[in-house]
């Protein structure tokens, strides 16, 4: 056996190591971010009334090299519709939504939060107890508690929530209805 089927061997050795390192750090990283979350969830109350729903855990958010607010890791629980996923039609959920692909229809959690990240695109109608929008969103976007719109957010319809966040860089070209007490509607133009 000559030197170069050696160096071979070491290299292809030395691959499978740095390999099986990768791994066990990222299950490494998975758990020691696990007891945060569960410390987090531990601060909710312990008895929940049935007609309230529970607040959910907003996402990390934090800024990348370019300076751009970023949402980081989804909730661990609930429906994620992938990036290269397209659903046409309705999605009705009694958990969080965090939508990266495209949806043409209607997204609804009203007990749940809806996320949009920055590569979702929404059409025709959104409803969620909170609303975070990093995306697109074309058509009604209906927030129970609170809409939160980030900083690549492009809205385009009517917004309806009793509270509504924008961060500076959204794109809006919408209509606002907030619900009174009487359940009348107010509207702004907002542009």
């Amino acid at each position: 056996m000559g030197i170069q089927a050696w160096f071979i061997i070491l290299g292809v050795g030395a691959m499978m190591l740095i390999v099986l390192d990768g791994k066990r750090g990222k299950s490494t990283q998975r758990i020691a971010g696990l007891p945060d979350r569960l410390q987090h969830l531990s601060t909710v109350s312990a008895s929940p009334s049935r007609s309230e729903p529970l607040e959910e855990v907003p996402p990390l958010v934090t800024a990348d090299a370019t300076g751009v607010e970023a949402a980081l890791a989804p909730p661990l629980h609930g429906s994620r519709i992938g990036a290269a996923t397209r659903i046409a039609g309705k999605v009705i959920a009694d958990e969080p939504v965090h939508i990266k692909g495209h949806v043409t229809g209607t997204v609804i959690a009203p007990n749940h939060t809806v996320s949009v990240t920055a590569t979702g695109y929404v059409t025709s109608y959104v409803e969620g107890s909170g609303v975070e929008i990093d995306g697109h969103v074309v058509g009604t976007l209906k927030a129970n508690t609170k809409a939160t719109l980030l900083a690549r957010a492009h809205i385009q319809g009517v917004i309806e929530a009793p509270r509504l966040a924008c961060m500076p860089g959204a794109w809006l070209q919408v209509e606002v209805a907030e619900q009174d007490r009487r359940n009348r509607p107010k509207v702004a133009m907002v542009s």
